[in-house]
C-alpha cells in the first residue's frame, strides 16, 4: 500500500464551470494540494478533456501542483509536451500502445513524475514489470470519462503494490475519505462533489478539514 499518512485532496479542473474557470480555480487553491487535468481524446475515453493551451496557461500561474492524467489512445507527443511545460506529474494508461518504460523516461528525463494509470478494470498485475519506471500509479475508481463510483474500489486498493504512491480519480466524494484514510491513499481526485454552483469555495474547505482530521466525516 501506499505510505501511511493524510489523503491529499486534489481538484480536478475538468469538473469546474468552464465559462468561470479562473474563478473556480481560485476558490480551492487555498484547500487543496494539486489540480488534476484530464486530457481525453474522444478516443480512449468518450469525451473530450483539457487543452495544451489551458495547461500551458495554468502552468505559468497556478500557485499549487498541475498533474496531468493522459485518457487518449496515443500518448508519446501530449506525455512529451505536458512534461516539457513543467507539470509535476503525467499520468498515462498502461492499456495504450506505447511502450510505457519508454515514455517514462521522456516524462521523467523533462522533470515530471511519471504515474502508470490504470482503468477499473485492469488487473492490478500489469503495474508488476514496471515497478522500476514509475513514481506513482492512478487507479481511475469508475469508468474512463464517466459512469458510477465502482463498488469494487477499495477491495482493489487494498491489493495495490507495498509503498507505492496511489492517487485515485473517479467519481469520489466526502463519503469516501474516511475508507481512503485507511487504505493510506495518498491523494484523492475530486472533481463533481467538489465544483457545485455557488458552493466550491466552501466544499473546498470542508472537504480538506475531513481529510486533515479537523471536521467530522
Amino acid at each position: 500500500m501506499g505510505t501511511s499518512g493524510m489523503t491529499a485532496l486534489s481538484a480536478s479542473v475538468y469538473a469546474a464551470n468552464p465559462f468561470r474557470l479562473a474563478e473556480e480555480i481560485e476558490a480551492v487553491v487555498a484547500n487543496v494540494e494539486s489540480l488534476h487535468l484530464d486530457v481525453m481524446d474522444g478516443t480512449f475515453a468518450p469525451e473530450y478533456g483539457l487543452n495544451a493551451r489551458v495547461i500551458h496557461s495554468l502552468s505559468e500561474c497556478a500557485p499549487v501542483p498541475l498533474d496531468v492524467h493522459l485518457m487518449v489512445v496515443h500518448p508519446r507527443r501530449p506525455a512529451t509536451r505536458f512534461a516539457e511545460m513543467g507539470v509535476r506529474s503525467v499520468a498515462i494508461h498502461l492499456e495504450t500502445e506505447d511502450n510505457f518504460a519508454d515514455l517514462s523516461r521522456i516524462v521523467r528525463s523533462n522533470g515530471a513524475k511519471a504515474y502508470a494509470a490504470l482503468r477499473h478494470t485492469t488487473p492490478l498485475a500489469a503495474l508488476d514489470p514496471l515497478l522500476d519506471h514509475i513514481d506513482g500509479c492512478l487507479l481511475l475508481t469508475a469508468p474512463a470519462g464517466g459512469g458510477a463510483f465502482d463498488e469494487h474500489a477499495f477491495e482493489r486498493l487494498s491489493r495495490r503494490p507495498d509503498g507505492l504512491h496511489t492517487v485515485v480519480d473517479g467519481k469520489i466524494g466526502p463519503d469516501h475519505f474516511e475508507r481512503l484514510q485507511d487504505l493510506n491513499v495518498d491523494v484523492a481526485v475530486v472533481g463533481a462533489a467538489l465544483f457545485f454552483a455557488g458552493e466550491t469555495r466552501r466544499r473546498a474547505r470542508i472537504f480538506a478539514g475531513m481529510l486533515d482530521g479537523k471536521l467530522g466525516r
